[in-house]
This record gives C-alpha cells, sequence and structure tokens, in this order.
C-alpha cells in the first residue's frame, strides 16, 4: 500500500501546537486553501495528495481520486496525443512547467485552466514526483473573450466607416489605423503607425506650428474641430473635416487622441461652385443695373437734347421744304434709336397698344395686385402722343400707382384722370388716403409713415423734361393727389 502522505487523511501528531511540526503545519496550510488546486503526483503521474481547493474546483474526493493517474482531468483528445504526459517530461526537464488550457471536472464539464508543474527530487537528484497547481481561470478567460470579441466587433465597425479613425499618442504618433482610414488617405497600418500624425498636412500647416497648436487645443478644451487641406499618401489634397478628442485614462492623465477625417472635397467643390454661381448672379445683376443705368441717362439726357432740338427746328424749319422735312425725320429717327436704347426701361404695352389701352392695360394689373378701387378717365380725342410723352405719362401713372400702394395711408381708391386741352395735357392722380405730410416745400413732400415715394422725384424730372410742371400734395378732399401739367406741343 503507498506509504506517502495524504493531506486529507493526515492526522496531528499533538494537541499542542508547540509540538505541531513544520511538516504538519504546511500540510494543515495547503488543506486551507480552496482557490487552488494543490496535490502532488509520484513520479509515473498518480494521484498522492488532494487538499481541499483540489476538491472544489475538480469535483473529486481524496478517496475518489488518490492512485488515480492524472491525465483523468484532460480532455480526451489532448489525451490521445499523449500531453499529459508530454507537461510532465517538460517538468521534468526544466524543473518546472505552466500552461493554461482546458481541463475535466469529475462531471465532464470543461474549466479554463492555469497549471503549474514542478518537478521534485531527493538530496540526490532522484525524481520522486510532481507538485502541482491548478487555478480556475474560467471567468477571466468568458471577460477576455468577451472582450476580444467587444474589440474586433468595435474594429469591425470601424473598418466599416468610410471616414478615417486613428489614435495618438500624447506627442502625436499614431498607434491605430482603421480601414477607412487607409481609403481616405491612403497609408496601410503598418506604413503609418509610429509616425507622426503631422505627415497629412500641407507643409505651409507644419511650419506654421498646426498640428502641434491642434493638439493643444484638444488637451485643453478636450475637442477641437476643423476644415481645411490635409495630404494623401501620394501627396494629393483633399479637404478634410478634422475632430480631433483627448483620451484620458482612468486617474485623468491625457493618454492620447482619437482622431476623425472626413473627406469633405467634394461638399466643398459644390460650395465654392453655388458661391461662384452667385457671386457671377450678383455681378450679372450689377451688370444689368448699371446698363439700365447707362441706359436711363443715355434716354434722359440725350432725349432731352433731342426733344429740344426737334421743338427748336419746328420753330425754325416751319416750312415744308424738303431739306425741313428730311431735318426733322432724322431727328425723329434719332429720338426713337435713344429711346430703344433704353428698351428694358419702357413697357411693351406702349409699342403695341397705344398710351391709352396701355394706362388701362396698367391700371387692371394695379387692380389685381392690390385692394385698390382705380378708375380712369381720359379726354385726349385728337392728341398724338409722341414716344417721350407718352413713356413718360406712362410711368408716372405707374409710379404714382405703385406709391399709392406702397405708400398710402388708409386709401381705398385711387383715380386717375387725363384730360388734354387745346394747350394742356393734364394729368392727375388723386387717392383718398391721409394726406400726412413730412415737409413744406414741393421737393420734400411725401407720407410720413414708411420709406419715402421714391417715384416723385422720377415724376418731376420727367415733366419737367417735357416742359411741363407738377405739383404732389394734399387736395381738397383730404387726400393726395399728383397733378402734371404738360405743353401740347412736347406730346404732340
Amino acid at each position: 500500500m503507498d506509504s506517502r502522505p495524504h493531506f486529507t487523511h493526515g492526522r496531528r501528531a499533538a494537541s499542542s501546537i508547540d509540538r505541531v511540526s513544520g511538516e504538519e503545519r504546511y500540510r494543515s496550510l495547503v488543506e486551507a486553501i480552496n482557490d487552488y488546486a494543490i496535490f502532488l503526483l509520484d513520479a509515473d503521474g498518480y494521484v498522492a495528495t488532494w487538499n481541499g481547493g483540489a476538491e472544489r474546483i475538480k469535483g473529486y474526493r481524496p478517496d475518489e481520486i488518490i492512485g488515480r493517474h492524472f491525465s483523468v482531468f484532460y480532455p480526451p483528445e489532448n489525451v490521445a496525443r499523449g500531453y499529459p504526459d508530454e507537461e510532465l517530461a517538460r517538468a521534468a526537464a526544466h524543473g518546472r512547467w505552466e500552461d493554461e488550457g482546458w481541463r475535466l471536472r469529475k462531471d465532464g464539464s470543461r474549466f479554463w485552466a492555469n497549471v503549474v508543474i514542478t518537478a521534485l527530487r531527493d538530496k540526490h537528484g532522484v525524481l520522486t514526483g510532481y507538485a502541482k497547481i491548478t487555478r480556475d481561470m474560467t471567468e477571466r478567460r468568458r471577460h477576455e473573450e468577451r472582450t476580444q470579441q467587444s474589440e474586433e466587433r468595435l474594429r469591425r465597425l470601424m473598418d466599416a466607416v468610410e471616414d478615417g479613425i486613428f489614435m495618438l499618442d500624447p506627442q502625436g504618433h499614431v498607434t491605430s489605423w482603421n480601414a477607412g482610414a487607409t481609403r481616405l488617405k491612403g497609408f496601410g497600418a503598418s506604413e503609418i503607425i509610429g509616425q507622426h500624425f503631422s505627415r497629412f498636412y500641407p507643409m505651409e500647416d507644419i511650419v506654421a506650428g498646426k498640428p502641434q497648436a491642434e493638439l493643444a487645443a484638444a488637451a485643453a478644451h478636450g475637442r477641437t474641430e476643423d476644415e481645411s487641406w490635409r495630404l494623401r499618401k501620394d501627396g494629393s489634397r483633399f479637404w478634410a473635416n478634422v475632430i480631433i478628442t483627448a483620451v484620458y485614462g482612468q486617474h485623468g492623465e491625457l493618454i492620447g487622441f482619437a482622431a476623425v477625417t472626413r473627406d469633405m472635397t467634394e461638399r466643398n467643390e459644390l460650395r465654392q461652385l453655388q458661391y461662384a454661381s452667385e457671386l457671377a448672379a450678383r455681378i450679372e445683376a450689377a451688370r444689368e443695373e448699371e446698363k439700365k443705368r447707362i441706359a436711363r441717362e443715355l434716354h434722359d439726357d440725350l432725349g432731352q437734347q433731342l426733344t429740344a432740338l426737334k421743338m427748336g427746328l419746328a420753330t425754325v424749319l416751319a416750312d415744308d421744304s424738303a431739306r425741313a422735312m428730311q431735318l426733322r425725320d432724322a431727328v425723329d429717327r434719332a429720338i426713337v434709336s435713344v429711346r430703344r436704347l433704353a428698351a428694358g426701361l419702357r413697357p411693351a404695352a406702349l409699342d403695341d397698344l397705344g398710351l391709352v389701352p396701355a394706362l388701362e392695360w396698367l391700371i387692371d394689373d394695379f387692380r389685381r395686385r392690390s385692394d385698390l378701387h382705380v378708375s380712369l378717365v381720359t379726354e385726349t380725342q385728337d392728341v398724338t402722343f409722341s414716344e417721350a410723352a407718352s413713356t413718360a405719362l406712362f410711368r408716372i401713372v405707374q409710379e404714382s400707382l405703385s406709391n399709392a400702394m406702397r405708400h398710402a395711408l388708409g386709401a381705398t381708391s385711387v383715380e386717375v384722370a387725363l384730360i388734354c386741352s387745346a394747350s394742356i395735357c393734364d394729368l392727375k392722380i388723386s387717392d383718398n388716403g391721409i394726406a400726412a405730410l413730412a415737409g413744406g416745400n414741393d421737393e420734400t413732400e411725401f407720407r410720413k409713415e414708411g420709406p419715402p415715394p421714391s417715384g416723385l422725384a422720377g415724376i418731376r424730372d420727367r415733366v419737367r423734361r417735357l416742359g411741363g410742371t407738377v405739383t404732389a400734395g394734399p387736395d381738397a378732399a383730404g387726400g393726395f393727389t399728383v397733378h402734371t401739367s404738360i405743353p401740347r406741343y412736347a406730346v404732340e
């Protein structure tokens, strides 16, 4: 029968602790340990002792396991390839062998074990057996697997993201690199990890110290964001949105930075195109406005001079000679040419309909666009309106109606009357709004509330160029009236 000591079956030599031997105290200590399976094997690998921790971890009572070969703790596939004996051989050769792997409990369930086998020799160096310590690491193994799975899922997620996501150490060296960063910047992970992230910046930014400034800003404020040019591996530039976030350890120490880079080149190009389009539209609008201004000046200045010339010729060249008629025709053609330079300012209705029908068309349009009741009275009989007079009268009515619609206080109706006598054409536009005035002279009369009716100045200029007069102000009915009188010779 095996005469070697069995820790669980041993008996104290005396009741007094003073007489307890060192071996007994050691045996008591081993038996009290429950977190580790501690037992001895003989030189052939058979179990010789068994502590309480071994019973708790593996499920065998001492009488069930002592005398059995320790290979009973190994999965069948390990036993089939001779791994238990291989472990003993390695321990015997090196004095100690440590391993982690699956082991079996009595009920056949598996647990992940950390195993240390130590060879035991007598004073002559003869192998007498092995001490084996086994620790159940299943929970740690599960935690590691969960962590590994979580990290793998995170890695796959990061690789699936189109944006470049990478980590930096506190000095700005790349420590991790996702597939999106490779797609975006062109560097493989092995090429860039360990390199300083300033490689992504144009030289002008490096000279200006921008990479270091961004890390300092992120460290100071927790996060920094920027949009500017970055470089790919091949040296090409792309417009990037970059967010750098400081990463801190458990004790608040800075351990690095997380950087997310997004390619915004296409959006930036669209934004630049949109800006260029808007700028071009503004330039074109300014150009058109300038053309209109020049046309107005040309219309006003040359038209006034040509009208005066025609009036002078009518006096000087009153005869019906061929020469006089040629001069009058030339002046008429010049006037028409000048008027046509201002084509954008002249309503087509005047050419198509004539003055009175054009006024009727204009008033119908205002009726549709406002709540004002607008009436028109005309007595022109045999009057033939010149182009200059038609344009001036049409514009006077148009601007007066616009002022009434925008500035008249409480107005509900507007009356337009064009009456031509043998010598004068009178045009009156009256509304029933409150005739409050801002000044007391003819040059500054306009409604108090809201912006001034800017058309009054234009009306005065048009009438005066035709040799007429204009007044604007309150009328007898308490409303507001614009009254113009134009000589017949300026009309026909």
